[in-house]
């Protein structure tokens, strides 16, 4: 038994060598979309006080199960997952991983403003990150928490009205690189350094511990307008293919 997606839906095979990645927005919370969701997830989404907030978690989540149940030819609501954390040990924080029966599946969720993203790939680590372009947001204040002295100094080789933008870059390709090893914030960004934003993506160096094992590959994605997204592969490269996750939580949803 498959999860509950019409017919007219369809979850293309995750074929060797390719990274899927879905995109949807914020879906509202109906009942047969938080009925995919676990317990603990259920809670999550509950504790959210704002509407939008939990409209985000709510359309993540259940595009993950929706995406990964296809792949795995399972219910969506009978999917495990489970998290520790690399550098404590702990099990309430970390990166998410599916549970045994998993078929050597990896994914990584980020959702900001209007924009929901899942990234899947079989035997290759993944992470993915999308954020919402804020005119509010002091980008300048984030320099020294996210920017390598050397992206600071092309940062300010930049004309003023693009810094905040080529910020938002640095973060998105550092975050996905970091959500990929499952250090998070676990290791300072300033401890990475990645191509500048107008630049094809990849990381320059990794001055961290534990050192990175392996290659690793970064991608600039399309989000749409107002947000910008990067992916990081580990291992070998892969495919990426972008695909419309909303006819997924539409036909879902009743």
């Amino acid at each position: 038994m498959s999860s509950p997606i019409a017919a007219s839906v369809v979850v293309p095979p995750l074929r060797p060598g390719e990274c899927q990645v879905w995109w949807a927005r914020p879906a509202p919370g109906t009942r047969e979309l938080l009925a995919l969701l676990d317990t603990d997830e259920r809670g999550r989404c509950a504790r959210f006080h704002r509407d939008e907030d939990r409209a985000r978690y709510l359309a993540a989540h259940a595009l993950a199960r929706l995406v990964l149940a296809e792949h795995l030819g399972v219910p969506a609501p009978a999917l495990t997952f489970h998290a520790t954390c690399r550098h404590c040990g702990a099990r309430d924080h970390g990166k998410p991983r599916l549970g045994v029966a998993g078929g050597g599946l990896e994914f990584s969720l980020s959702h900001s403003g209007a924009r929901v993203v899942l990234a899947v790939a079989r035997d290759a680590a993944v992470g993915v990150d999308v954020e919402r372009l804020n005119a509010q947001r002091d980008f300048a204040a984030l320099v020294p928490a996210v920017l390598s002295a050397a992206e600071q100094l092309a940062l300010a080789a930049l004309p003023d009205a693009e810094r905040a933008g080529a910020v938002v870059r640095y973060w998105t390709r550092k975050e996905a690189l970091l959500k990929a090893t499952g250090d998070g914030l676990g290791i300072a960004p300033p401890a990475l350094t990645v191509t500048a934003p107008d630049a094809p993506p990849a990381l320059v160096a990794w001055e961290a511990r534990p050192p990175l094992d392996g290659a690793a590959h970064l991608f600039d994605l399309r989000p749409g307008a107002g947000h910008v997204a990067s992916l990081a592969i580990l291992g070998r490269r892969l495919a990426v293919v972008e695909h419309d996750g909303d006819g997924l939580l539409a036909a879902s949803s009743g």
